[in-house]
């Protein structure tokens, strides 16, 4: 009798444990949504406060954006967040979906998008799709991007028969 409650203490505590493990990982997940929704109504904004928070600005840091490249949290702020408010009159980010994996103090997460703006000056427009990569880091601070890069292309016309 001894053995069988032994053996139920020992699922119950395993059981309450890998609750623990899974409520974490949905935690971490749900922040790591939050960072990138942010980061993406920053970029909709010109707004580089998101970035400040959210990036470690470290040695060697680079962020690619279709082709660019911006080395440095500041460089990527300064020339081209906030730059971007006064070339386009608009630009909407869609995050159509996220896919987020975490493995211990490193992230990832892979978003489709839709981008779309109006150019201030031309009146031209674009409307593309594409993906946007992020590598997070846990930091004492909590999860921090540490990497993005982000590739779009003109939308697909739609053949008609």
């Amino acid at each position: 009798m001894t053995l069988l409650i032994r053996i139920s203490l020992v699922l119950m505590l395993s059981t309450t444990t890998l609750g623990v493990f899974a409520s974490q990982a949905d935690e971490d997940k749900a922040t790591i949504e939050e960072i990138i929704i942010a980061i993406e109504n920053g970029w909709e904004s010109g707004q580089g406060r998101p970035f400040y928070e959210h990036y470690l600005d470290h040695k060697g840091a680079r962020y690619i954006e279709s082709g660019g490249q911006n080395t440095g949290l500041s460089d990527l702020v300064e020339n081209h967040v906030e730059p971007e408010k006064e070339v386009l009159k608009r630009l909407t980010i869609d995050i159509l979906d996220m896919d987020i994996t975490i493995d211990d103090d490193m992230a990832w997460a892979i978003t489709t998008v839709n981008v779309s703006g109006e150019v201030r000056k031309t009146g031209s427009t674009f409307d593309k799709k594409g993906y946007q990569t992020y590598l997070f880091k846990r930091t004492s601070n909590g999860w921090k991007v540490i990497h993005s890069h982000s590739s779009t292309r003109d939308k697909k016309p739609h053949k008609h028969h």
